[in-house]
């Protein structure tokens, strides 16, 4: 299967403690994870970084399904999760300070799934997932700061 590699970026105007806190909160995750259809199964405290979880995810009309794990947490600047199941990949939240706010970068390493590996649009289809994270990225920076005023 192939390995991909989708970032995105986007400043906050939070500090960084309360961004890594409300992302490693597994009860924002569907907040702005529109692909997101469910989450299942916590185990651990909801309001930290969880640590695991069964997850429903749609793509481009596919439904899958898997387990997830926090696997790195260091509050105010990193928080990472890794799934298995019908996606295998890596989400690595960074925080950093800048200006009056925070620098969230977000790394996506995942293996195409068999389900869209041998399509011939494939290329077309990495786009716009791509696209879809940077919207994400967007999207979850005005919930963490509607949810803070």
């Amino acid at each position: 299967m192939p390995k991909e590699h989708i970032q995105a970026a986007v400043a906050v105007s939070l500090e960084p403690q309360q961004v890594i806190r409300f992302v490693s909160d597994i009860r924002n995750r569907s907040k702005y994870l529109q692909s997101l259809k469910s989450v299942s199964t916590i185990h651990g405290s909801p309001g930290v970084a969880t640590k695991s979880w069964n997850w429903k995810w749609e793509m481009m009309g596919h439904e899958f399904e898997g387990t997830g794990k926090t696997v790195a947490y260091e509050p105010g600047r990193l928080y990472a999760f890794v799934t298995e199941g019908g996606i295998v990949s890596r989400f690595t939240y960074q925080a950093e300070p800048e200006n009056e706010g925070t620098r969230l970068s977000i790394d996506v390493d995942f293996d195409v799934p068999t389900e869209f590996a041998d399509r011939d649009d494939l290329d077309g289809l990495l786009t716009i997932t791509s696209v879809r994270a940077q919207d994400s990225a967007l999207n979850l920076k005005q919930v963490m700061e509607n949810a803070a005023n």
